[in-house]
């Protein structure tokens, strides 16, 4: 059983969210805009203890209005089923359950809080021969409802539970008198075993989610690892052994003593009220079992000292080490699903460890055997991975004066339709290994993005942000992606134009090729076959933009893309000499070729003087988004 989409409602930042998961969930976006909040929502779901939340929690101060949590679970085991009984009937492919939070401060987890309103006569009906009749009334008139023929109650409840798990967005809330509250995750009701969520905040706790306690990771990992109950046992025995002792000490020490003082006692009692005595005696020792309980420590060089007195760094450490401990025990694969919910995963971690756990956390997830489900919080794109976009949800927020939290995701069918007539959806898989994934990642967390064929476009446009005002294109939020080619635009744009990113383009129509082509000695197919590769691809990208189709488009900065009516090079050397001249300079100073080393074209930009063409900067405007 996995989370397969949460809606959450009234809780802080986000007043009202839906959000499909996957194996892996990864959250992205500014400051803000309720990353860690939809976490923290789960984790009242499922770990919130009664009048954890008040009424701040409330979204910009609705308190009249409940905060609710709705999760879906789907890929449903034999074990699930079995253990939630009536809530899976038989058809049903998904469960439901809300927890919410009242404006009187109630709580409370139910699985039918919400039901189809025509259903509702039949359930509050009082007697078996009532909701019969309510139930072929409602069969006959609504026959799309594809009710089965009338056998008993049961089947009925069951019938009509299996089609609301089905239609979830067509529930309504329902009667009181229909409601009953459902014991979950925390409580050790049907839940419990069945789906363990664990949060790691952005805040270090390593020294409290290493005590050896039922919340704690270290807990959780000595439970599903180590079997207690022997020693417990044996523990038990020494306890009863002790107190049987103990208790035979008193009786020995005491016995003659306390006969003296209730005899002595009883004569003056007899006095005051006559036919009643009393006797003293040792009272009966009371000794429990304690639980077995474990403790880490840390060994730094041949010195044992306690968690909180190492570094930050080492902190996180040992919490992921842990946490990935959890995941990949071999109890994990059989006491239910795990999903390890992480905040800010990158923080204190150096670029090659965070790559490393962002790697492990992909592979429990994607190993069907573990049973692992994974989502968090972050800011690093070594986290996100370009062809599994679809995993990805950006949150923005609204500059309203009552802020609204947007979800953005984008899928692989919502893609291939956008490049429907451009690329065949059948090649849209194996393009997205051909993007540059890190470049493309880092785009996913920009305000805008300005997509290139390659590196020498964008080595240039960054020298021309940094002669305008330095680091005026990182300062304003822009990322430039080189795709790696022009038939690789379309692709990289329909990505990030569907997951809420304004998006600029620019490419190279390449008229000049076949003047090159001839100078470089090329016969004259493989000038027919260049030219068919280039024709092809400047229509695919005109059609893409909505622009008219033509084999080799002339110079435009239009409001979605930017051409060139050849290549970079060329219009540099037409339009600013002074900028070959300052490549020239930079090659002899540097003793390289810029052919190799593009990122030279960037000190050439900031060296070469005269003016930068007009077209460039119409081109720099628009990435802006003026």
């Amino acid at each position: 059983m996995k989370i397969q989409s949460i809606r959450i409602k009234n809780f802080r930042t986000l007043k009202d969210v839906t959000i499909p998961f996957d194996s892996v969930t990864t959250f992205i976006g500014p400051n803000g805009t309720g990353k860690s909040t939809v976490l923290r929502a789960l984790d009242w779901y499922f770990n919130g203890k009664p009048g954890s939340l008040t009424e701040k929690d409330c979204s910009f101060g609705a308190t009249e209005e409940d905060i609710e949590v709705r999760v879906t679970f789907a890929d449903l085991t034999e074990k699930d089923r079995n253990e939630l009984g009536k809530y899976t009937p038989a058809g049903a492919t998904t469960f439901t359950a809300w927890k919410r939070r009242g404006p009187d401060g109630a709580e409370s987890l139910s699985a039918n809080s919400k039901s189809y309103l025509p259903f509702n006569a039949i359930r509050g009906a009082t007697s078996g021969a009532g909701k019969k009749v309510a139930y072929n009334e409602l069969r006959n008139s609504d026959a799309s409802l594809s009710l089965p023929t009338w056998s008993n109650v049961d089947a009925a409840n069951q019938d009509m539970t299996a089609w609301e798990a089905g239609h979830i967005d067509q529930l309504v809330e329902a009667p009181e008198s229909l409601q009953t509250n459902f014991f979950g995750f925390i409580s050790g009701g049907k839940m419990s075993g069945l789906f363990d969520f664990v949060l790691i905040t952005a805040d270090l706790r390593a020294s409290e989610e290493l005590i050896d306690s039922k919340s704690s990771i270290i807990g959780r990992i000595l439970e599903r690892s180590v079997d207690r109950a022997a020693a417990d046992e044996a523990i038990a025995e020494i306890v009863e052994e002790s107190r049987t002792k103990q208790q035979k000490v008193y009786e020995e020490k005491f016995k003659a003593q306390l006969k003296d003082i209730t005899t002595q006692l009883n004569k003056v009692i007899t006095s005051y009220s006559p036919g009643r005595a009393v006797t003293v005696s040792p009272a009966e020792v009371e000794l429990k079992a304690p639980r077995t309980t474990f403790e880490v420590a840390v060994l730094d060089g041949t010195t044992e000292t306690d968690i909180e007195r190492q570094g930050h760094g080492f902190q996180r450490t040992l919490l992921i080490s842990a946490l990935q401990l959890l995941a990949q025990s071999k109890a994990a694969s059989d006491e239910g699903v795990i999903c390890l919910a992480i905040e800010e995963p990158e923080l204190y971690q150096h670029p090659i460890q965070a790559q490393a756990f962002a790697k492990v956390l992909r592979s429990l997830a994607e190993d069907a055997g573990k049973r692992i489900q994974v989502t968090y919080a972050t800011h690093s794109p070594y986290f996100i991975e370009a062809r599994h976009f679809d995993q990805i949800r950006r949150l923005t927020r609204s500059s309203d004066e009552t802020p609204v939290v947007t979800v953005h995701f984008v899928t692989l069918a919502d893609v291939r339709n956008k490049l429907n007539g451009v690329m065949n959806p059948n090649t849209v898989d194996c393009k997205l290994d051909a993007i540059v994934a890190n470049e493309l990642a880092v785009a996913l967390f920009a305000n805008r993005a300005f997509i290139v064929e390659g590196t020498t476009e964008s080595s240039v446009f960054y020298g021309i942000g940094d002669k305008t005002s330095l680091g005026l294109i990182e300062a304003a939020g822009i990322s430039i992606v080189p795709v790696g080619g022009k038939t690789l635009i379309p692709l990289a744009h329909a990505i990030l134009t569907l997951i809420g990113i304004p998006v600029y383009a620019l490419f190279d129509a390449d008229g000049g090729f076949e003047a090159r082509a001839r100078a470089n000695g090329k016969s004259s197919d493989k000038i027919a076959e260049e030219r068919k590769t280039h024709v092809a691809a400047n229509r695919a990208a005109l059609k893409y933009f909505g622009r008219n189709e033509e084999d080799f488009p002339t110079a435009i900065v239009a409001p979605k893309v930017a051409i060139f009516d050849d290549h970079l090079e060329a219009f540099m050397s037409a339009s600013w000499p002074e900028w070959i001249t300052a490549c020239n300079n930079v090659e002899k100073a540097a003793g390289i070729s810029l052919k190799k080393n593009q990122l030279g074209y960037r000190t050439a930009t900031l060296k070469a003087e005269g003016t930068v063409p007009e077209m460039l900067m119409q081109i720099l405007s628009k990435m802006e988004g003026k």
